[in-house]
This record gives structure tokens, sequence and C-alpha cells, in this order.
């Protein structure tokens, strides 16, 4: 008699038909994890705190003083890798760079009965690295940001600022390693003191600006992973 019964055969190929297409996928490796590069775009909001000490002829004089124009638009471009620690849990390491558009923040300063406009901190660029540690939800990744930020500045107009970067982000594929995702970060920078020298009632004014820039940021964007 020929004998045509393989249990452990049988059971194998029960289990593999049963599988979801979702589990399926989880034995060949998840999209999450390896190399990826995506491109945000969308408008970042600073809030500057600044003080001054303004003297004429070495002698400290009462004044006041406010900023601004540092709001804009921006693209951000990132890039990092991603490793998958167990089931749904990612952590990924990357950086990021984005242009400052060559605004300049505008300072209003009053002294001497007067008010006076002067230029501030010229940012050129801003650079970045951090970690993400994600979750995957379904077919969605949900993560945090946080790392190290610097705003590079004009030499002309003060010091780089170096601060801090916190986020939350959602990317979601659409087609085959192509994902969408949205993101809200906030960053916050150590003080800067950079001197100034204006004229006002035809006399001269040596300032010494103090400046500690806060910024947040929603992007919308496309990505690839590799």
């Amino acid at each position: 008699m020929i004998r045509i019964w393989n249990a452990p055969l049988f059971f194998t190929i029960i289990s593999l038909c049963l599988l979801t297409p979702g589990q399926a996928e989880e034995l060949e490796g998840t999209k999450y994890s390896g190399f990826y590069a995506d491109l945000g775009f969308g408008y970042r909001d600073i809030t500057t705190s600044t003080s001054s000490v303004l003297s004429l002829n070495s002698t400290v004089i009462p004044s006041s003083i406010s900023s601004g124009g540092a709001s804009h638009t921006l693209a951000v471009l990132t890039g990092g890798y991603s490793f998958n620690l167990a089931q749904n849990l990612f952590l990924g390491i990357g950086a990021n760079i984005s242009p400052a558009n060559g605004l300049t923040q505008q300072l209003q300063v009053q002294a001497l009965n007067r008010n006076t406009t002067v230029s501030g901190i010229k940012s050129l660029y801003n650079y970045g690295v951090f970690i993400t540690p994600g979750i995957q939800i379904e077919e969605g990744l949900l993560y945090l940001k946080a790392g190290k930020q610097t705003q590079v500045n004009n030499s002309n107009s003060g010091t780089n600022f170096n601060g801090y970067l916190l986020g939350l982000g959602y990317k979601q594929f659409i087609y085959d390693s192509i994902y969408l995702f949205g993101e809200v970060d906030y960053s916050s920078y150590d003080a800067q003191t950079t001197s100034r020298t204006f004229v006002s009632s035809g006399r001269t004014i040596n300032a010494a600006v103090t400046t500690t820039p806060q910024s947040s940021r929603v992007l919308l964007g496309v990505g690839y992973q590799f």
C-alpha cells in the first residue's frame, strides 16, 4: 500500500494558506526598514526673544528692542536609515538640511526718543542629526523625532545658533517603495550676543543684542524607501 498522508507537510501547507497578506509580507521583511530619503515642503514660524544694551560714548542709555519678519515657507531634505528592532518597532537615524530663503531679521530699536530699524541675524540654512523611534500601526508608521539642530548664519550678522529638535510624524506607503509623510517639529536654540552700530539723531550708538530663537514647522512631503 502507498502511504500518501504526511501530517507535518499537510499542516505546513495549511498554515501558509491561512496567512493574511500582511503576515506574509512580514515574512519577507518590512518596508519601513533600510535606507530612505524624502523631501518635505511646509511653513516655518520663528519667534525670537531679543534683549539689548545700548551705549552712547560708553554710557548706557535707556532703550527697547523688538524683532520681526522671520516666518517663511521652506523645503527640508532628509535622509537616513531605519532599523527593525522588534515586531512593529523601529529606530531610525538621519540628517536633514533646509535653506532659509535668505531672510534677514529686522530689529526695531527705540532710543533717544526715536525708532530705528536695524538689520539683525541673516540665516543661511539649517541642518541637524536625529533619531526617530517609531511604531507601525496597520499600514503606517508613527514616529517621534529628537536631535540636534544648527542654524547657520551669515558671518557678518552673527555666529551660528545651536539647539535641539523635537518632532512627531507619520508616514505611509502609497505605491511600491514611495511614501507620503506629515510632520510637526519644534526647535529651540541657545542665546547668542552680537554687536551692532547704528546712527540715531545724528549720534553713533553701540548695541549688544542678545537673540534667542525658537521655531516650529509643519511639513508635508514624499519619500522613497530603498
